[in-house]
């Protein structure tokens, strides 16, 4: 048996007899001393910093080339592969011309593989960054009333011979596309340097996974919306701006009588194709491991769809709209991006947070999967810099694609020496193949784009999961797809953000909160309406309530708590009705004295109250006795409030004030009010606030039990109950200490873990977290 003994301690007692101190400060002073002390001008200081800010050092330094170097370059060829096909269809989503599809699928991989710090995501075209840069372009194309006009233009060819011919302004348009996209570009790409530089790559973490899943599957319905003209061959406005999706289909469904067969069968030859060798060859658990590579199908039907075009002559014979000219070689260095830089600054914000919410959580998914760490700062470095240095050469906002970054990963790649094969490749499609690509038809891209929402569409299984979780999760994800859907696609994404911040002031505004009782035979309090064998202490209520408290939820803490106790205004409403019938008791004894004459009848006392004489000193260290009330409440059997601190982070002044308030008001009533296990920030606080002015030091305590016992001896001193009805047994005199006889057998075989002691107290619903696994507490004597 190991017999524990120490007094009650309330938070004095214990600050005082074990030298408490304060926490460290940080200000900003601090912070910029720390700084100032970290550089140092030597060698190894600037090496440090450049292998920080050049991530491929450091990689390359561990590259071994016999068993790296192979995989690299199988996994850059595939990539590359699928590179040409998807760059084209999403430089066609983003309402420019397929071949800036293909820059993008250059320029910031080459760029990522000396800044970034993931070895596994592969940079390019992405669908929803896609569309979000082509949504900004038709917005600024509206704003600035650009659009495709056509006109007859009189043509004089000599000798009195007048000709007419339809001309239009499409080049115009084109440069316009091309200089507001690359003005988004390069806005995303500084605003994403910004936030590296301040170091705010945490601000992340307000977009939730429901979130990004709802945004991204609304924005795969716009993706889905927009490539159905070039399905069925038909023509449709462009819309943006609130309900466009609506708006579009109206056009769509106008359209459909002037659908072009022949376009309609080489979509749906295309996406069979797509599916059949997709879903039944490359994801074929029996069939995939015997594959040297994944098929690339994409580009089989690129090349099919290009010749089939050209020897059929599909354009000039059935109308089926193809690619038009890609030209050879590289773009020239340009100034677009700063011709339109202040009509597209608020989607270009919402691209840059997009673009690396989703790149940065894929890179996170690899690196822990692979054991590698990942800096989101300098993540946010290395994609603001891809984008500035793209907005120079006509290549559009970038970002990771989850189905090349798994195919990369999943043939092998090692590092993003991956991305310099990837892009040796489409540099040889830029400056050699690109021009072959004339013919290929605009429903091949639409079908691969199709094809490859499949996974986005998934999705919606979420909302299954979502439910039986969390209902704040499921709101999450349907307000933001809905938003995304029938608004826009940055309105949707801020409505989202907006939405999923109201769920966590409303988790902090309306916290759980619970009354403990007491495993019997321990010092353990836990939740009544999760245990069954926790009991309530006669006369005491311990309430807890899972928050810090502040201004927003104060009046909750406050409300609950008087719900789960005793109501202070229910106690006037009864203590003035009791004033009443003791004033009209009153009035009819003076009246019956006055009928029957000065008769001597004793007048009771009503207003008396028992008291005892001065209580027991509970003596602590060299803290002052607490002091005691010397009454007890006559309208409720509660006496005592403890109040379980434990969970409160923090208490602002408007928290500090509410406490002040029940406080004051219990204690009217002669009920008593004691906080337990406060954290040093509360009490600080507390300190800041005044609040010691008109409550004592004494009302804190350590731990619960000590305000248990406090609050039993207490009681004792006033009521004058024995300690048998207490559960205290007097055996220190005047001192009252505790005496806490734990009997612990063998550790190995006495010893039960949280399920064990759920089980054995009869646990409902979801286990408390905060049950040790030490050895069970058997006996408890006071």
């Amino acid at each position: 048996m190991v017999v524990i003994e120490r007094p009650i301690y309330t938070q004095n007692d214990f600050d005082q007899g074990f030298d408490a101190g304060q926490r460290p400060k940080h200000t900003a002073l601090s912070w910029m001393k720390g700084k100032v002390k970290k550089c140092e001008c030597s060698a190894a200081c600037v090496r440090k910093t450049v292998s920080h800010h050049l991530p491929f050092l450091s990689i390359m330094k561990e590259y071994n080339i016999k068993k790296d170097f192979l995989p690299d370059i199988i996994a850059g060829l595939t990539v590359g592969i699928m590179h040409i096909p998807q760059g084209m269809a999403y430089g066609l989503l983003s309402t420019l011309q397929p071949v800036y599809g293909l820059y993008v699928s250059f320029f910031p991989v080459i760029l990522y593989f000396f800044l970034g710090t993931s070895k596994h995501i592969s940079l390019g075209t992405f669908a929803v960054i896609s569309l979000m840069v082509g949504s900004a372009v038709d917005k600024g194309l509206k704003d600035n009333n650009i659009v495709l006009k056509t006109w007859n233009q009189t043509v004089d060819n000599g000798g009195g011979n007048i000709t007419f011919e339809i001309v239009d302004n499409s080049d115009e348009v084109e440069t316009a596309k091309l200089m507001l996209a690359m003005s988004v570009t390069f806005i995303a790409g500084v605003i994403q340097i910004l936030l590296g530089i301040f170091r705010l790559g945490f601000l992340t973490v307000y977009l939730s996974d429901p979130l990004i899943s709802g945004f991204t599957t609304g924005a795969a319905c716009h993706v889905f919306t927009s490539q159905i003209k070039h399905i069925f061959g038909i023509h449709t406005n462009r819309h943006s701006g609130v309900f466009k999706l609506i708006y579009t289909y109206i056009d769509i469904f106008t359209n459909l009588p002037h659908t072009k067969p022949v376009t309609l069968i080489a979509s749906i030859v295309c996406m069979f194709i797509l599916v059949i060798i997709k879903e039944y060859i490359n994801a074929n658990p029996k069939i995939k491991p015997k594959l040297f590579m994944p098929i690339p199908v994409e580009l089989i039907v690129v090349v099919l769809g290009t010749i089939i075009s050209y020897f059929a002559q599909l354009q000039e014979k059935y109308s089926v709209q193809n690619v038009g000219d890609i030209p050879i070689g590289l773009p020239v260095p340009n100034l677009n991006a700063f011709n339109y830089i202040s009509d597209v600054i608020a989607d270009s914000i919402a691209v840059a947070i997009v673009s690396f919410a989703i790149s940065v959580s894929m890179s996170k998914i690899f690196a822990k999967k692979h054991n590698y760490a990942i800096d989101s700062n300098q993540e946010l470095l290395a994609y603001g810099s891809c984008n500035i240095v793209s907005s120079f050469f006509s290549a559009f906002v970038s970002a990771a694609s989850l189905s090349r970054s798994l195919i990369q990963e999943d043939v092998g790649g090692r590092t993003q020496v991956t991305g310099l094969v990837s892009s040796t490749l489409l540099l040889i499609v830029l400056l050699v193949v690109g021009p072959y690509f004339k013919t290929l038809p605009n429903c091949v891209l639409a079908a691969i784009i199709l094809v490859a929402l499949k996974g986005m569409f998934k999705q919606f299984a979420d909302l299954i999961a979502l439910w039986k979780i969390s209902l704040f999760d499921f709101a999450t994800w349907l307000v933001t797809f809905c938003a995304t859907v029938f608004l826009d696609v940055d309105l949707g994404l801020l409505v989202g953000v907006v939405f999923a911040l109201l769920t966590v002031i409303m988790k902090s505004q309306r916290p759980y909160s619970c009354l403990l009782g007491q495993v019997p035979g321990t010092d353990i309090y836990r939740d009544i309406s999760v245990y069954k064998v926790a009991k309530e202490i006669p006369n005491i209520k311990i309430f807890r309530f899972d928050s810090a408290i502040f201004f927003a939820n104060s009046e909750f803490f406050k409300n609950s708590l008087y719900k789960l106790t005793v109501d202070p205004y229910q106690l006037k409403k009864m203590q003035r009705k009791l004033d009443k019938r003791k004033k009209n008791e009153k009035q009819l004894l003076n009246l019956t004295i006055d009928s029957i004459g000065s008769a001597d009848i004793p007048i009771p006392d009503s207003d008396r109250t028992d008291t005892l004489t001065s209580p027991p000193v509970i003596q602590n260290s060299e803290a002052k006795p607490p002091q005691f009330v010397s009454q007890v409440p006559t309208l409720t059997d509660i006496h005592y409030i403890i109040i379980d601190c434990s969970t409160m982070s923090y208490v602002d002044s408007m928290g500090v004030k509410v406490l002040q308030q029940v406080i004051s008001e219990f204690r009217a009533f002669n009920i008593t009010v004691y906080l337990a296990q406060c954290k040093s920030s509360v009490r600080e606080m507390f300190v800041k606030t005044n609040f010691y002015k008109t409550e004592s030091k004494n009302y804190l305590f350590v731990t619960i039990h000590d305000a248990v016992v406090s609050a039993q001896l207490h009681q004792w001193a006033v009521t004058g109950e024995s300690l048998a009805n207490t559960g205290i047994s007097n055996t220190a005199g005047s001192s009252h200490e505790i005496d806490l006889d734990i009997t612990i057998g063998e550790a190995t075989s006495r010893a039960e873990n949280v399920n064990d002691f759920n089980k054995s107290n009869g646990v409902r619903g979801i286990p408390q977290q905060d049950i040790t696994s030490n050895p069970v507490i058997e006996n408890t004597h006071i």
